[in-house]
């Protein structure tokens, strides 16, 4: 009997994870590819088109040398993992991305992936369309 709890309780978090998690990108874009669009989005999981602000895209984009932007790709996904402590959010992305996050929040460009509450909030109030979250057990 517990056992089967146990599968059952699994499976409603993970079709809950599923539900949250429609708003990650299906697939990321290149800032230099959303830099020459008139309107520049991407299609979530759940099937919707979603817009960024072209000019947080602009901002965004001057936290790296020109030479390295063809490799940063949008929407920014943070994750929350379970596993880690509470208020801790891990950037999911290459090392560009993170250094570009990192030079963002005013930190050493590092290859530091692992963000706190303050610097993810921070992150959001200052580019809130090309920020994303997952969340993962």
């Amino acid at each position: 009997m517990e056992e089967r709890e146990e599968d059952v309780s699994k499976l409603f978090w993970e079709v809950e994870l599923k539900k949250l998690n429609e708003s990650l990108p299906m697939e990321r874009k290149g800032i230099l590819e959303l830099l020459a669009m008139s309107n520049p989005s991407y299609k979530n999981i759940a099937g919707e088109i979603v817009f960024f602000n072209k000019e947080e895209v602009h901002q965004f984009s001057r936290w790296l040398p020109k030479e390295k932007l063809n490799a940063l790709r949008l929407p920014i996904v943070i994750v929350r993992e379970s596993s880690h402590k509470k208020g801790t959010y891990m950037i999911d992305g290459n090392e560009l991305e993170v250094e570009a996050v990192n030079r963002a929040l005013g930190r050493a460009p590092s290859t530091n992936k692992y963000l706190f509450r303050p610097e993810v909030l921070e992150l959001t109030r200052r580019f809130p369309s090309i920020v994303v979250f997952g969340f993962v057990l």
